[in-house]
């Protein structure tokens, strides 16, 4: 089967981030690559979504419970597989962290690095040949992602503390006096 499928059923035009929310809460937290969700083509029909999953084992999951029953609150919802894939070629990533702290701050010492912002649950992505780091973190109503380019990185630095689990990797940046991200995990 293919990572794309078409999923009919919602009583009314529904948000795609309601829809994402709905089916990450099966699938997992990144796996829906793109949607759509769309009006009914008849008046009395129900509102459907196509959606594009990151691999495809997600989408057989979710066209599994369809054929067991599968409920957005009250509407029952069905699946098909869908033969076009809403995004062509994904970005493919080489590397991932996830469930990382990152902290933006400065370098004051050798030692010493001051937190001017804090945010935990972080994923961290690297893209093919390492030229990009994306980090993908949401606050309450929005998701981001930051993407940091090879050409702005000025230094990197892996730091692993005796006598602790975790370690630092510390990325300074060109041009910026002194800031960077610190990446916990």
């Amino acid at each position: 089967m293919g990572k794309t499928i078409h999923l009919s059923g919602f009583p009314y035009l529904v948000p795609g981030e309601t829809v994402k929310e709905f089916l990450e809460k099966h699938t997992g937290r990144g796996t829906v690559e793109a949607l759509e969700v769309r009006e009914p083509k008849k008046t009395g029909s129900r509102a459907y979504a196509i959606v594009q999953f990151t691999t495809a084992r997600y989408a057989d999951y979710i066209l599994y419970l369809a054929s067991r029953k599968f409920y957005y609150g009250t509407s029952y919802l069905k699946a098909y597989p869908n033969d076009v894939d809403l995004v062509q070629n994904p970005k493919a990533y080489v590397y991932d962290m996830e469930s990382v702290t990152l902290h933006f701050g400065c370098q004051i010492s050798k030692e010493k690095f001051t937190v001017l912002w804090k945010m935990e649950d972080i994923t961290v992505k690297f893209s093919t040949g390492l030229r990009k780091m994306y980090f993908f973190f949401s606050c309450p109503i929005v998701d981001y992602k930051l993407e940091l380019s090879y050409e702005n990185i000025w230094q990197l630095e892996l730091h692993r503390p005796r006598g602790q689990t975790s370690k630092f990797l510390l990325i300074q940046f060109h041009r910026l006096n002194n800031l960077c991200l610190l990446v916990v995990y």
